[in-house]
This record gives C-alpha cells, structure tokens and sequence, in this order.
C-alpha cells in the first residue's frame, strides 16, 4: 500500500468517527462513490489515475477539515425557543428571570431586573458581560472549556462550575458566590487572579481617585436541602382576623415552622401589617434593587423576615425569596416561597413554584423534587410566562430521576406544544426509545 493510499485511509477512519456523531456519514459515503467512479474511468493512463488518487486525498482531506472543525456554539433565550445573537441586549422583567441557555448544556439565568449580553461565542464557550443585577451561571465542564463572565472591569474565567455573579453599576461593585467548583477573578487591586471555591464568596469593588480598590473573600452560607413541594389546599371561608405574632429565631430551620402553621395560613386571607418590612421606603427595598441581596437580606432578617413571609402580600413575600436565594441562603429563599405557595391559594405567584424547581434542580440536585415543582408549574400555569422552560426542566428532572413512564409523558406533552423548542430533541429521543 502507498503512503498516499494509506493516507486516505486514515483520513476516512477520522472523518467516519466523527461523521456518524454527527449523522453526516451517507453525505460523505455519497461523494467518495463518486469520486470513486470517476478514478475507474480515467484508469488507462497512469498518470491520469495518480493524479485521480491524489485529487480524492485532497477532496477527502477537504471533508475532514471541514466535519472536524469545531462549531461555536449557540444559545436560546428563555424557553421560547428563540435563538439569541451577540451583542444582542438582554433583560429579565420585574416579576420573573430569563434564562439562557446554551448548547454545550451551560445556562446562564437572569432575575428579575437584571441585565446581560453574550459578548462573544466560540467551540468552547462564551463571554457574558453583566450590565446590571446578579446572573445565576451553570457551565458544563468539557474538554478545553473556556468561559469568562464580565462585570465592569472585573473578568471571571470559569472551566465547569456553579456560582452567582452580581454587579451594582452604581457603585461599581462585583459579588461572586460559589454553589460548586471554583473561579479565578482579576480585576482592579488583585496582583494576581483570586481563586474562589465552593462555599467562598468574593467581594470587589472598583474606585477612582487615590482611593484602593478592595477585595474581600469570606465565607458564604451553605444551602439546605430542599422540601418537597405541598399541594395547597381549597379555600376556605375567609377569616378576617390578625395574625398572631411570630417569633422565629435568625438560626432555626424556618421551614419547619411554615409546616407546623401552614393550614391556617392557607385559610386566612393576607393581613399587611404595619410592620418595617411593609414600608415602601423599608431599607431592604432599597438595597434589593441595588443589587446588594446580602445587605438587602440581612436588613429583613432584622426587620422580622420569617414573620413578613407569613403576613406579607404576595408580591413582598416572592421578593423576599427573590432576596434571599440571590444572597445565597437557600434555606430562607425556600421557606419564603413555600410561604407563598400555601398562602395564596386562589392565586399562587407563578414565580414562586418555579424558583422551587430551580432550586431543586441547580443547587441541590434532587431531581425528583425539582419534577414535581415543574409538573405543579406545568398544572397550574399551562400560559404562564416560564411554562417553556418549566416543561423542558420537567422533562429533564424526570430523566435525571430515573422515572422513565413519566418522562415519556413529559416528553410527548413538551412536543405538542413545543415542537421546535430547545428540548425537541431530546424529547424526540425520549418517545423514540
């Protein structure tokens, strides 16, 4: 066999491995036929064959470079389906996130009133820059992942991990907390990158003048498990009578509280009391809409946080939620819109239910639970705003659960209402199997 000939050879074997990942191989197989035919007829000169060999190991080495090269990838905003553009503005509206979600399975979610673009794409990642508010980023880790966040000066470069990143424009400060996995942050007053890890937070902030930038890594708090989601009962007469004082202390498990009280909450109709919290101008409003959440969560906590979840109109209770799953405590987060979720029957916060399923699913992993707050999202919000993304992630959960009946049924339920939507195929690939 010649080197040329065993050229080709190695170059189909290349070609075919990854043509068959890629379903291009029949394409393929097709032109080297015709390529072939046309070698059999010009085979009475000699020259005319060798150089036939040698224009098919150049058509050949044509294709392999071309299936070979890597792709950038792409990414889809919300659960719409709508696949978005570089540069292009993105910003999650005052009552709910927007999510997007990229096609190596990384997703960068936005909360309400937060802002971000995707700055650049490639095979291995991509630049997301915060204009304003705290982004929630998951990234897969694959081989030569290269993805950096940026917030104002400040670049976080990230291989596969989970963590928030907030920026506040106004006072030009960056908060990173770490879910999973570690980052490396550089920036004004770092000599060096600064390594954060899991359970770390950093604290940067940029200043002008003579003044030196500061940059703090402390300790953040650890999530709690996730309760399962509670059915909320039928409404009952209302009965207008106060509700009696709470005291719960800073450190207990709050949701054991919601449990032991929840029924005769759910049959009260929502009492705002006169009370720090309740206020418009309380000083928790101000720092959550400045992007400070720890500040804005500590101020509530003071102010009586796990009693306003119970008195509070929903709209508060879900930003209190909002407040304290962005400031890392998950436990608070939780019992906020499990709040919310048995208070207001007749009118459950769609966002709620669906903070729920994320934070079943991203931080603590119990799919099974992430499921069933989907399917509740899915039950009761079949037009809401997130019922897109909500039905994929049910699909999803219920995969990762191992429930192969109910994922089927998630499947075939996504595709009649989303059928070119981001998980179309894999719920193709569900029903198919």
């Amino acid at each position: 066999m010649s080197d040329l000939e065993s050229l080709m050879k190695d170059v189909s074997r290349a070609v075919q491995t990854d043509a068959r990942r890629r379903n291009l191989l029949p394409e393929i197989q097709a032109r080297l036929e015709r390529l072939d035919v046309q070698s059999q007829q010009q085979q009475r000169a000699h020259g005319t064959w060798r150089l036939s060999l040698v224009g098919a190991a150049l058509c050949a080495a044509g294709i392999a470079i071309f299936v070979l090269r890597p792709s950038a990838i792409s990414f889809a905003v919300d659960g719409a389906g709508r696949t978005g553009a570089v540069g292009e503005r993105l910003a999650a509206s005052d009552s709910a996130p927007l999510a997007m979600r990229f096609s190596d399975g990384s997703q960068v979610t936005l909360p309400p009133k937060a802002e971000a673009h995707v700055d650049a794409l490639d095979a291995h990642g991509a630049t997301v820059a915060i204009e304003e508010g705290t982004v929630e980023v998951s990234v897969v880790h694959r081989a030569r992942t290269r993805w950096e966040i940026r917030a104002g000066r400040y670049h976080i470069r990230v291989t596969g991990t989970r963590f928030s990143a907030g920026w506040d424009r106004s006072t030009d400060s960056l908060t990173v907390t770490m879910h999973e996995g570690s980052v490396e942050v550089t920036g004004p007053g770092m000599k060096a990158p600064a390594r954060v890890v899991t359970g770390q937070r950093l604290r940067a902030k940029d200043v002008s003048g003579d003044e030196e930038p500061s940059v703090v890594v402390e300790d953040s708090t650890v999530a709690a498990r996730v309760p399962e989601p509670v059915e909320a009962e039928p409404a009952a007469p209302v009965v207008a009578e106060p509700a009696p004082e709470v005291e719960v202390a800073a450190e207990k498990a709050p949701v054991r509280e919601i449990e032991r009280r929840g029924v005769a909450h759910t049959r009260r109709a929502p009492v705002v009391p006169t009370s720090k919290l309740a206020l418009a101008d309380a000083e928790w409003r101000s720092l959550e809409a400045r992007g400070r959440f720890k500040e804005a969560l500590a101020s509530a906590i003071r102010d009586g946080f796990d009693d306003g979840c119970l008195r509070l109109p929903a709209d508060d209770v879900v930003k209190l939620g909002e407040t304290a799953r962005l400031a890392g405590d998950f436990r608070r987060a939780e019992y906020a819109y499990q709040a919310a979720n048995r208070r207001f029957t007749s009118a459950t916060p769609p966002a709620a239910v669906y903070a729920l399923g994320k934070i079943a699913f991203d931080q603590h992993r119990d799919y099974a639970a992430a499921a069933k707050w989907f399917g509740l999202y899915a039950q009761r919000f079949p037009h809401g705003q997130l019922i897109g993304e909500a039905s994929g992630l049910l699909l999803v959960s219920r995969i990762k659960a191992g429930d192969n009946v109910g994922a089927r049924d998630a499947a075939e339920s996504y595709l009649r209402s989303f059928k070119d939507g981001p998980y179309a195929k894999l719920a193709r690939d569900t029903v198919s199997h």
